[in-house]
């Protein structure tokens, strides 16, 4: 199996620290450890770093090659992205690497994942991984996507609708939106819809097929070879693998992973992952004093952050910038910048942007 990291994108849910320049997936935010750092080793578990591909941006080339290093993965390919054109050409051209220069043709399965997810525990999850390529193999192949059953109305996922089973995986009815509070409840009490993890397994074979179908201008890109695809890629369509294959394709199954999952896409779900005091609040980085305050995180990257009686806030402070946010309105940030943004106004220390990419 190889395994195709996506590690381009450069958005800002985690402003101020998650940047164009220093995005999510380099940032240390569990422990000492990068979430990319995390997500290398987490299929070091069953893989050698040659099976490994990190697809990014060119600007993060050295980023990506430090991170590497530190987990002793060097033998990773790292394939970079002329420019940003979303998660469906960059899987096609990690696809025709495979293919070209790593010999993936036909039915070797294909595994294709964020660098920046919290997943746990490990061996639930490489033993799910291990049925995806089981079921992405049979017969004439499926593409396998990853759903987490919901466990409570989330508004920040979008959702995969689950029809039929064969026993282990079932047929994808449809993909669903981010929805709004009354509809994420919906879901939930119907019991057959799943977050969408963004995870998918396939082989080469199966990818190329469905991808002439759904997306022919991609694929008609592709088909010219690796070098051709690449010089080429600026003429992709800008558009993401849900859009181009997922949603369009009739051969997709979802693959329940029942285990802890989390994107990071916001303050909030940060949160929920850190480890809290008695007083439900989280203290990550620097000089933090809260004084009578419950269900707070605060992180600073230099001055010292005193809070007093305060709850359910985001306190964020970086070199040029401030946030603060109540918890439960951070989806809102890339919105905020956005608007920003279109009104001029710079954000930070030196006339720094406001970056947003996701």
């Amino acid at each position: 199996m190889k395994i195709i990291i996506l590690a381009g994108g450069g958005g800002s849910r985690l402003f101020p620290l998650s940047r164009k320049s220093y995005p999510k997936q380099f940032l240390k935010l569990e422990d000492d450890k990068s979430l990319l750092v995390h997500t290398v080793e987490r299929f070091l578990d069953f893989v050698v770093p040659e099976d490994i591909l990190v697809v990014t941006n060119q600007r993060y080339l050295y980023h990506v090659q430090n991170e590497l290093a530190e987990c002793q993965a060097e033998g990773a390919h790292i394939i970079l992205e002329p420019v940003a054109r979303n998660t469906a050409p960059a899987i096609g051209l990690a696809v025709q690497f495979c293919e070209e220069k790593l010999g993936c043709e036909g039915r070797k399965p294909l595994m294709v994942a964020a660098a920046d997810h919290v997943i746990l525990p490990q061996d639930v999850f490489t033993a799910c991984i291990a049925e995806a390529a089981e079921v992405a193999q049979q017969g004439d192949g499926s593409l396998v996507t990853f759903g987490i059953p919901a466990k409570s109305p989330e508004t920040g996922y979008g959702y995969i609708e689950a029809g039929a089973s064969d026993g282990k995986s079932f047929v994808v009815e449809s993909f669903k939106e981010k929805p709004d509070l009354e509809t994420a409840k919906r879901y939930l009490a119907q019991g057959n819809h799943y977050w969408n993890a963004g995870i998918f397994t396939f082989t080469a074979g199966t990818f190329e097929r469905e991808l002439a179908i759904c997306a022919p201008e991609i694929a008609g890109r592709l088909a010219r070879g690796y070098r051709a695809a690449a010089a080429s890629f600026a003429q992709m369509p800008d558009v993401s693998i849900d859009y181009a294959v997922a949603e369009k394709t009739r051969n997709i199954v979802v693959l329940p992973l029942a285990c802890y999952w989390n994107d990071l896409g916001s303050w909030d779900a940060l949160y929920d992952v850190l480890e809290k005091d008695e007083e439900s609040n989280v203290r990550r980085a620097g000089d933090i004093t809260l004084t009578g305050c419950r269900g707070v995180l605060a992180l600073t990257q230099g001055k010292p952050v005193i809070g007093i009686g305060l709850e359910d806030l985001v306190i964020v402070e970086a070199e040029d910038a401030l946030l603060v946010v109540r918890r439960g309105r951070a989806q809102e940030i890339k919105e905020v910048l956005a608007q920003r943004r279109a009104a001029g106004t710079a954000a930070t220390r030196g006339g720094k942007e406001e970056d947003d990419g996701e």
